[in-house]
């Protein structure tokens, strides 16, 4: 599973791709792994530029809600994840509601 991520200041986000082990997307298609690194500021310099590294991560998926999600796992071929400024959070973009 490719994941991009548009978190930048989250601890697994290097260069606009997803290095955690597992990620976790659960009800109202919120990215539970995102954690804070206190040590990225909010500045990103242009993520196209930096060399794109594969991610395989593996998505489990507990919104139930969401037209890709078959048995907690993810069937899109890959996510984007995005920066919820107003409620602080990381949020799956890739979400469609069934």
């Amino acid at each position: 599973m490719n994941i991009r991520c548009r978190k930048i200041n989250c601890k697994f986000n290097h260069a606009g791709t997803c290095h955690a082990r597992e990620v976790w997307v659960c009800r109202g298609a919120i990215c539970e792994t995102y954690q804070k690194d206190e040590e990225k500021t909010d500045l990103e310099l242009a993520s196209e530029l930096a060399p794109t590294m594969p991610n395989n991560v593996p998505l489990r998926c507990t919104a139930a809600t969401c037209l890709y999600n078959r048995d907690c796992r993810c069937g899109a071929n890959g996510i984007s994840v995005i920066d919820d400024e107003i409620k602080n959070q990381a949020d799956c973009a890739t979400f469609i509601e069934r």
